[in-house]
């Protein structure tokens, strides 16, 4: 199982929009994402790129096709099906909080990887952070420690790594 990450958002935390939160997670890249409503906080999902071939047209070389982060939001009456029916280890109480799932779709390399993890450092801190693969634990800040910093990830995906 790849890795995917939840985030717990407490009680009257609202998610920043989407244009915001690309900027805090990845700086100014280009963007293709499909999204059930406009604004994030009323989402379900959020299924977000970045178009890598149009920073270095050396991507298309590198990679077959490029991978989705796919952001399912969780909240309340279907947050708590999904904790009954998946039995999700994660306690959370269900009438107050919201749990926002990050996944990367199949095919992704390291740079994929890299660009989920810069996606989900936005929450880290503020929210609790989970890495969910064979089993679920807290993310510590050792996870994030290594990524490059947002304004590095264009300089990454323009030398194509």
């Amino acid at each position: 199982m790849s890795n995917r990450y939840a985030v717990v958002l407490g009680p009257g935390s609202i998610l920043p929009d989407r244009e915001l939160l690309i900027s805090q997670a990845w700086g100014n890249v280009p963007v293709s994402y499909v999204q059930d409503h406009e604004d994030l906080n009323e989402c379900s999902f959020l299924d977000l790129k970045i178009n890598k071939w149009e920073v270095d047209s050396q991507w298309s070389s590198k990679q077959d096709s490029e991978s989705w982060i796919r952001i399912e939001i969780l909240k309340g009456k279907v947050l708590e099906e999904y904790l009954q029916n998946e039995g999700c280890p994660l306690s959370v109480e269900v009438a107050r909080e919201t749990l926002v799932f990050f996944e990367l779709d199949e095919g992704g390399i390291a740079v994929d990887d890299m660009l989920l993890l810069r996606l989900v450092s936005v929450f880290y801190g503020r929210f609790r952070v989970y890495r969910w693969s064979d089993r679920i634990e807290e993310v510590s800040a050792n996870t994030f420690a290594s990524l490059p910093a947002r304004h590095r990830v264009r300089e990454r995906l323009i030398k194509c790594g």
